[in-house]
């Protein structure tokens, strides 16, 4: 079976900038973010494609996961409120976007997305990493 991206995140197979992990989730964040601070959460041993799929149990467990996530994201990222998207199109595993966000329009897929460093993305990821409580 050919691993997906996430599978190879998962792994460390490929490099990405982890924000925190748990022994069912892990969280990273995204390499082509909207906003600084995008982030992914995604489930490590369940890779299908569409999240009301999952267990109720495993749907509560990823939903808790992905608040502390956003939580830390608020005290690190300046935002009015950080947005949570559900989509799954891009690449086949469940996967939830939290999006640091000050207006509607901060959560356009369509619209160019940011370029950074790997210090830039070292730096985003230990802030926001320092500010999750799990």
């Amino acid at each position: 079976m050919k691993h997906n991206i996430f599978r190879k995140i998962i792994d460390n197979e490929i490099i990405s900038y982890k924000i925190a992990e748990n022994i069912d989730h892990l969280a990273f964040l995204d390499i082509y973010p909207l906003k600084i601070g995008h982030t992914l959460v995604i489930p490590k041993n369940n890779y299908e494609k569409k999240i009301f799929s999952m267990s109720e149990k495993n749907f509560i467990s990823i939903m808790i996961f992905s608040r502390k996530i956003a939580i830390g994201i608020e005290k690190s990222i300046p935002c009015n409120r950080v947005g949570m998207f559900i989509m799954g199109f891009e690449i086949p595993h469940i996967h939830i976007h939290l999006i640091p966000m000050d207006k509607e329009s901060d959560a356009d897929f369509f619209s160019e997305r940011i370029n950074l460093s790997k210090e830039k993305f070292k730096l985003i990821s230990n802030k926001i990493k320092n500010s999750v409580i799990l």
